[in-house]
């Protein structure tokens, strides 16, 4: 098998991860957001201090959608830190109950650290 044949499919398989966690995120912060105010309204606003849980679920969507776009193009610099970063969000996201993302998250590393994943993204000037 030649390089250029394995990494677009390692490549495609992030990207549709990092679109599939994405949207998995999008649902755990708007449930857990409904969540800590029907708690923060019966707990007479106590349970607001839940609306600091579903933050992580944000950021790790907003990182999933950059890194998707990223591997859409391929042609921005700072693919590879953009993906990393996402792939340890997503694992963070076990802590709000997100074991889907959690999942993809650590498949994304095993893909980013294969030396051919490296090279290509440096043959493509992006990493």
């Amino acid at each position: 098998m030649k390089q250029n044949e394995v990494m677009p499919s390692q490549l495609s398989t992030s990207k549709i991860f990092f679109l599939i966690s994405a949207i998995i995120n999008i649902v755990y912060a708007v449930v857990l957001s409904i969540y800590a105010a029907i708690t923060g309204l019966f707990s007479c606003g106590i349970g607001c201090f839940l609306f600091i849980i579903p933050i992580i679920n944000i950021v790790s969507c907003v990182m999933d959608f950059i890194s998707y776009n990223k591997l859409n193009t391929l042609n921005q610099p700072g693919t590879y830190s953009s993906m990393q970063f996402a792939s340890i969000m997503d694992i963070v996201t076990v802590i709000t109950g997100n074991p889907i993302s959690m999942v993809f998250g650590i498949i994304n590393l095993i893909y980013l650290n294969d030396e051919r994943v490296k090279a290509f993204l440096i043959e493509k000037r992006i990493y």
